[in-house]
């Protein structure tokens, strides 16, 4: 019986290896494509980016406006200038193809460094132009750096030679409010791409939802700046900002004093007194109340659009979560049933394996002794002959 004995210790060993085989089963992979690693810096960078660019532009503006103290006309400009750019960074900067992102973002601050560097631009700010040329400038030369982090050499000065050429053909104007002409077609047509290919993947649910997530904080972020902005910008055009307000109160603060001061030494004339009072008066109150009415109603416009654009954000992320949730459990089930058919099937293999040696593990159990049997009574019939 020693040779089945040692069957049985050569069996043992494939046993496990078909029981090991088995175990690729519980291997289960989504088909989910992710966004490439590349892809993925790109979009972080490039949303980065745009923050750092809009909180530099609102910087320079900001001491435009504060050295420009008493030019009423520069510091409209610039308070226009950071709406203006807040608004194109929302648009190009967020986009769902991370290349897209970054050659429209590029374009446009190469756009607006031409725009800068042109000397009719010296008439927007003035003397203090040079203070916004910095900050384009800085920020023209940061986005191409992100560029060739992100592009290999050869890719990076094929796409530079592409944005400048766009940027050349597309100039801006602050007339037509810095408004920067959508890339996309022509980027499309620049890598020979069909608009329906274009998009491969937006990444799995997580990179969705965080792009998602970062689209609807810069929003928000810039929404409550443009407000303010806006209303700045609001006073000043009607004339309402604080200079010409504390004069008009000064001009009220004098009118009842001197109606005081003729109460008191002369009451004759207290009643025409009243009357000029509010001859005097009453425009700078009607003017007060005019300017504030159109305050409140250009403010409960801004929220009334504020609010509208937290609706679209948060309908967007609904929509594209419930989607990426169908399409994931869809994609589960799929996984779900092929890997409960491949079990079967691997299943039913390794029984027809198993059933296999042990039809010959029986034959030998069975067979061997007769065949030792035959074989010794074969030797005893030879012993037995004379």
């Amino acid at each position: 019986m020693i040779p089945v004995i040692r069957f049985r210790i050569l069996i043992f060993p494939v046993f496990l290896s078909l029981l090991a085989g088995s175990c690729s089963l519980v291997r289960i992979e989504s088909e989910q494509e992710p966004l490439s690693v590349n892809d993925l810096n790109t979009r972080l960078l490039i949303q980065a980016f745009a923050e750092e660019s809009l909180e530099r532009t609102e910087t320079a503006a900001d001491s435009i406006i504060k050295e420009a103290e008493g030019f009423n006309e520069i510091q409209k400009r610039a308070l226009r200038w950071k709406i203006h750019t807040a608004s194109e960074l929302s648009a190009t900067s967020f986009q769902t193809l991370p290349r897209v992102a970054l050659v429209d973002t590029w374009s446009y601050m190469l756009e607006m460094q031409h725009y800068f560097e042109q000397p009719e631009a010296d008439s927007l700010f003035g003397s203090y132009t040079q203070i916004a040329r910095s900050a384009v400038r800085t920020n023209a030369e940061r986005v191409e750096n992100i560029a060739a982090s992100v592009l290999n050499k050869k890719e990076f000065l094929s796409y530079k030679d592409f944005v400048e050429s766009y940027a050349t053909e597309h100039k801006l104007k602050f007339t037509d409010g810095l408004q920067h002409s959508p890339i996309r077609d022509a980027y499309i047509s620049f890598r020979n791409l069909e608009d329906s290919t274009a998009v491969r993947t937006v990444g799995t649910l997580s990179e969705v939802v965080a792009d998602a997530t970062n689209r609807f904080d810069f929003g928000a972020d810039v929404a409550g700046k443009r407000l303010a902005w806006q209303t700045s910008l609001f006073l000043k055009e009607e004339g309402l900002d604080s200079v010409p307000l504390e004069s008009r109160l000064a001009a009220v603060e004098y009118e009842l004093e001197r109606l005081a001061d003729v109460a008191v030494n002369s009451p004759e004339i207290l009643s025409e007194a009243i009357a000029d009072f509010r001859r005097s008066v009453y425009p700078v109150i009607a003017d007060l109340n005019t300017g504030m009415d159109r305050s409140m109603a250009t403010l409960s416009h801004e929220m009334d659009a504020l609010d509208r654009m937290i609706l679209r954000e948060r309908i967007a992320l609904d929509t594209i979560i419930k989607r990426e949730r169908i399409a994931f459990s869809r994609e589960a089930k799929v996984i779900a049933d092929n890997g409960v058919k491949n079990a079967m099937d691997e299943l039913h293999g390794m029984i027809k394996t198993l059933l296999f040696f042990l039809v010959i593990l029986l034959i030998i159990l069975l067979g061997l002794p007769f065949y030792l049997g035959y074989l010794l009574g074969k030797r005893s019939g030879k012993r037995a002959q004379p």
